[in-house]
């Protein structure tokens, strides 16, 4: 049976590779027979504790075995997955709880105390050393697992997960992600990179990432390898690629910053025969990353890829056209279109910037308890033209493209405001609410600064006229209250800060302001 479900990845590859190891991380390795059954465990307990279908569950667990076991659990459960980021604070955590009524969290005990979390009232603790004192059947599903393998009815439309992304209003947004989205996705990538049950795939974006997702359902669609690895040290992951006999790797900016350092990049003993592609996404890699990286991987297939979380992937460039159109994100994935539109919703002429709109596989459901940003987004398709009643649905990216005579695609800008930084889409606004907590500060600005890698920090400029607050205050603020990723990178003070006529924050003449600064120190120090 060809899979619509996500856990019937795992069933397939269950069946038809039962021994072949499914995952690695660090010591521990599990086949895929094995997996299965962990995951059949999870739906029962979730079953026995009244989770119904289509009731949403967390995962806040570190990258482990556990988190594939959970997701698989849940979806066989019918029941929704919802990743949540560990590296998050108890304030984003609950949000994230709160707003879409998790009911059950599976994640551990060290977590729990950690964050001093209040919600759900449900939870499964993966690090208990006694989980049969909480549900006296754990021991007897695992050597009885027969008992109740009874599917719970489900369609390839309802929903799999949520994803949770920055929004423009400064709260995470959960994007609904179907089965079909998240199956489709793991056929439709790897098809183009020819992932096969020979691989190794070395996981080191994150699941609650729609593409660290991706690779997990695209080796269990396929049986291949899984080997779970926390990035930290370029050497460790170095190491890693080498002895594990690493085949395929995805990394993103912030990786490749760190990696291709010189520090590392001409040492001898780093060899990968075995690495057959990586490729790269969460944001345009600049030309001189590019370089790099052909330079350090000599022999190894580069993919450069676009996707946005509202439609998984996008584009990419296959490593044939890569000298051609090094600057390129390439064209359409298999099954889409991508139009390149202006604000009067007609086709950009070849070398007109356009936005991105995504049409055709992938396109998932919408955002969680907001409607208004889902129709923002989520539009139907501008070229119909008069026959709009057919109700087709594309994704408007809200980024700024243009497509040359041959038709491939290359970034400009966003069209928002919103701030690409270490992987991830912050809302200046997520940032601005927290930092408006902060005794003393009467008012903030938020904005992103690009760097020469193509990425961008966070900078903050802040109004305050007491005397009693600092940098040095403020940064130990930003760190108890924020995740590392939204921490800000500089942080400026402004007495008063400029207004429009309408009352609002001039942002425009703040930033040029500093910026205008910025430039100066720099002439000065150069």
């Amino acid at each position: 049976m060809k899979p619509y479900l996500v856990h019937q990845l795992l069933e397939n590859s269950a069946d038809k590779y039962p021994d072949n190891i499914a995952i690695k991380h660090k010591s521990r390795t599990i086949t895929f027979s094995d997996l299965y059954h962990e995951a059949l465990r999870i739906k029962i307990y979730l079953l026995e504790s009244g989770i119904k279908r289509g009731d949403r569950v967390g995962i806040l667990l570190d990258k482990s075995i556990e988190q594939a076991v959970s997701m698989f659990g849940i979806s066989m459960a019918g029941a929704i997955f919802v990743f949540i980021n560990p590296i998050l604070k108890k304030e984003q955590i609950e949000y994230i709880v709160n707003d879409c009524r998790i009911r059950f969290l599976i994640t551990t005990l060290s977590h729990h105390r950690k964050n001093k979390l209040t919600v759900p009232d449900k939870a499964l603790y993966m690090d208990k050393d006694d989980i049969e004192a909480d549900f006296p059947r754990w021991h007897e599903i695992k050597e009885n697992l027969q008992i109740d393998q009874t599917p719970i009815p489900q369609i390839a439309d309802d929903i799999a997960c949520l994803i949770y992304t920055s929004g423009s209003t400064g709260f995470p947004k959960g994007v609904v992600v179907p089965h079909r989205t998240v199956v489709d996705g793991a056929k439709i990538v790897s098809s183009y990179l020819q992932i096969s049950k020979n691989d190794k795939l070395i996981s080191v974006l994150p699941f609650n990432f729609d593409y660290g997702l991706n690779q997990l359902t695209s080796s269990a669609l396929h049986g291949s390898t899984l080997v779970m690895h926390q990035f930290f040290l370029p050497n460790d992951l170095l190491k890693v690629l080498k002895e594990e006999e690493i085949t395929g790797f995805a990394g993103m900016n912030p990786i490749w910053v760190k990696l291709l350092n010189k520090k590392y990049s001409k040492k001898p003993d780093y060899d990968f025969p075995y690495l057959r592609y990586i490729t790269n996404t969460g944001g345009k890699a600049p030309r001189s990353i590019v370089t790099k990286m052909r330079e350090f991987f000599p022999y190894t297939k580069i993919y450069l890829m676009y996707g946005l979380t509202e439609a998984f992937r996008s584009t990419y460039l296959p490593p044939e056209e890569l000298d051609k159109h090094p600057d390129s994100m390439g064209k359409a994935i298999p099954n889409v279109e991508i139009l390149v539109v202006n604000s009067q919703g007609e086709e950009c002429a070849s070398g007109e910037p356009g936005e991105l709109v995504h049409r055709g596989a992938l396109i998932t459901r919408g955002y969680w308890n907001d409607p208004e940003k889902t129709r923002k987004v989520f539009r139907k398709n501008p070229l119909l033209k008069g026959q709009d009643y057919l109700n087709e649905v594309v994704v408007y990216s809200g980024d700024l493209v243009r497509k040359d005579d041959e038709g491939f695609l290359y970034f400009i800008s966003r069209r928002d405001e919103m701030i690409k930084t270490s992987g991830y889409r912050v809302s200046p606004a997520e940032v601005e609410e927290v930092l408006l907590k902060i005794p003393d500060v009467n008012n903030v600005m938020v904005f992103g600064k690009e760097t020469e890698n193509a990425e961008q920090v966070i900078i903050a400029v802040v109004e305050a006229d007491s005397l009693q607050i600092d940098k040095k205050k403020v940064m130990k603020e930003c760190k108890k209250r924020l995740p590392g990723y939204l921490v800000p990178h500089e942080i400026y003070f402004e007495k008063s800060f400029k207004k429009t006529a309408s009352g609002k924050i001039d942002r425009f003449f703040i930033k040029k302001k500093l910026m205008s600064i910025e430039e100066s120190d720099e002439a000065q120090r150069t």
